[in-house]
């Protein structure tokens, strides 16, 4: 199971209609970084739920991937924004 990197934006947007992607989202419009366990069937799309529980339909896909062994499971640039329970979770995954 792979972890999917969510952004939950600060006014919810639709994605598919403006093709936001995670080099596009400024930091102003993220209000936390999520983790979800991908979906299998939905090759590596995330599931229906957080980590924490919250809702994906709304939320921004970051297509990160560790580039080395050791990386944390959130790019970097999102740490000062990473939902404590779902870093909590993507710990044990």
């Amino acid at each position: 199971m792979g972890i999917v990197v969510l952004l939950e934006l600060v006014e919810p947007l639709d994605t598919l209609v403006l093709g936001i992607g995670d080099d596009q989202v400024d930091a102003m419009s993220v209000r936390r970084v999520h983790a979800a366990p991908s979906e299998p069937k939905a090759t590596g799309g995330p599931g229906a739920l957080t980590a924490c529980g919250m809702d994906t339909s709304s939320m921004v896909v970051d297509r990160w991937s560790p580039q080395r062994p050791g990386q944390g499971w959130y790019p970097p640039r999102w740490a000062g924004y990473v939902c404590l329970t779902c870093d909590a979770a993507a710990r044990a995954f």
